[in-house]
């Protein structure tokens, strides 16, 4: 019976039956309260047992996040710092190549990238893309590729084309790109796996 039925009783106990009625309905009430308490004091240690426990695993959580966290900005911080001296590599090379335009066998190299060009394209008219500073470097080679293959070639200067040459069909439908810009793209794997092998002891980039 809730603790508040043994309080109507004990109130009407008194009046009817005298004191010792009372007394004993009194001390049944007083069993029932510390009943109570006592349920309640244990609900409530177990309520404060399960703060603990959920604040524990809230705090572990919440370490364990900032841990992840801290080490996937390490391994970004690490991906960036790699990233930018290979990019810094790419572009020592890129000058390297733009300095080769100045060596004695730059115009053997042309005279490569034109047959090379035109073995990869059909037919037999080429249209030749050249920066304007080096037309006069295919002088001779566009005449022997012309009577030993009997194609026709015309050459044309292009100041976009930094280095290298472009070949096109006639018609413009295809073209062959062997600028240097287009070559150093073309083998810019390779030339990434080379430099993670020879900087960071790897062939290739983690992922």
């Amino acid at each position: 019976m809730p603790i508040w039925g043994h309080v109507a009783l004990l109130c009407r106990a008194i009046a009817d039956e005298g004191r010792q009625d009372a007394e004993q309905i009194l001390a049944k009430a007083r069993q029932d309260a510390a009943e109570v308490i006592a349920a309640a004091r244990d609900a409530a240690d177990k309520a404060y047992e399960q703060e603990i426990r959920s604040a524990k695993s809230k705090a572990y959580a919440d370490a364990k996040q900032r841990v992840d966290h801290a080490e996937l900005e390490a391994r970004r911080a690490i991906m960036a710092f790699r990233e930018r001296i290979i990019q810094e590599i790419l572009d020592a090379l890129d000058q390297r190549l733009q300095d080769f335009r100045k060596a004695p066998d730059y115009a053997a190299f042309l005279r490569l990238a034109l047959k090379e060009g035109i073995d990869h394209l059909p037919g037999n008219q080429f249209i030749v893309e050249v920066n304007d500073t080096e037309v006069d470097l295919l002088h001779g080679e566009t005449e022997k590729q012309m009577d030993e293959k009997s194609l026709q070639i015309e050459v044309k200067a292009a100041p976009d084309c930094n280095g290298g040459l472009r070949i096109n069909t006639r018609d413009r439908r295809l073209r062959y790109d062997n600028s240097i810009a287009a070559r150093r793209q073309r083998s810019e794997n390779d030339i990434r796996r080379e430099i993670w092998s020879v900087i960071f002891g790897t062939e290739s980039t983690p992922t």
